[in-house]
């Protein structure tokens, strides 16, 4: 049983990294946004974006360890999580609006991913 969740264990592990590193991004692209590339370099210099990198790199080495022990076919449809994470951290952390045909879309793509990740 354990060894049968390992693949969905690490994956989400991976996910989790990625939706920080989106959130950490979302949250300084708030504070400072993007208006074109007379602004690029202090967007890219701010701590919360360099953050956010550093989670997608780690998320990025978990993601190599997850190809390297499972199968590509039942490991990749789990990634789909991190539209779910993100939406639902979007709509706790940031405050953003939900309706309910996303809600509905995140609980179609919970149940698609766990049906092909089996």
């Amino acid at each position: 049983m354990i060894l049968s969740m390992a693949p969905i264990l690490i994956v989400f592990l991976n996910v989790c990294f990625l939706v920080c590193g989106q959130i950490v991004w979302k949250i300084a692209l708030n504070r400072t946004p993007l208006t074109g590339i007379d602004n690029l370099a202090t967007v890219l210099m701010q701590p919360y974006i360099l953050v956010g990198c550093l989670l997608y790199g780690i998320a990025t080495l978990i993601w190599f360890y997850a190809l390297s022990r499972f199968d590509l076919s039942r490991v990749y449809p789990l990634q789909s999580i991190a539209y779910v994470l993100g939406a639902l951290f979007g709509w706790l952390v940031l405050k953003e609006s939900f309706t309910s045909s996303q809600w509905l879309g995140l609980l179609f793509l919970v149940g698609g991913a766990f049906l092909l990740a089996r």
